[in-house]
């Protein structure tokens, strides 16, 4: 599924979801660094994307993420953590972007 269309499905869910105290809302990641290695990895059909993390050079992290590295799954999973917790029980309808500033 596209992102656009998760982010639909989101927006259309809060309002089936409406009064049933039931929250929707999206996580949307940037890089992550998923420690696989990718060296070998067949590059073709990627040209209108940012590579996997693994492949991208520190250099080109540096100058197109805002932290300037590639995240951590431990990073999303506190995200969706967050969510899933009380603490956000206000929030629906929502595109958490971690992206690390990318966007």
């Amino acid at each position: 599924m596209s992102s656009h269309a998760a982010l639909g499905v989101v927006r259309s869910g809060v309002a089936v979801l409406k009064g049933s105290g039931v929250r929707i809302n999206c996580i949307s990641p940037g890089q992550i660094d998923i420690g696989v290695d990718l060296n070998n990895f067949d590059m073709r059909g990627m040209t209108s994307q940012l590579p996997p993390a693994s492949m991208q050079s520190k250099e080109s992290q540096k100058s197109t993420i805002g932290l300037e590295r590639a995240g951590l799954p431990t990073e999303v999973a506190r995200v969706a953590g967050f969510l899933a917790s009380g603490f956000s029980s206000y929030i629906t309808g929502a595109n958490l972007v971690v992206d690390g500033g990318a966007s």
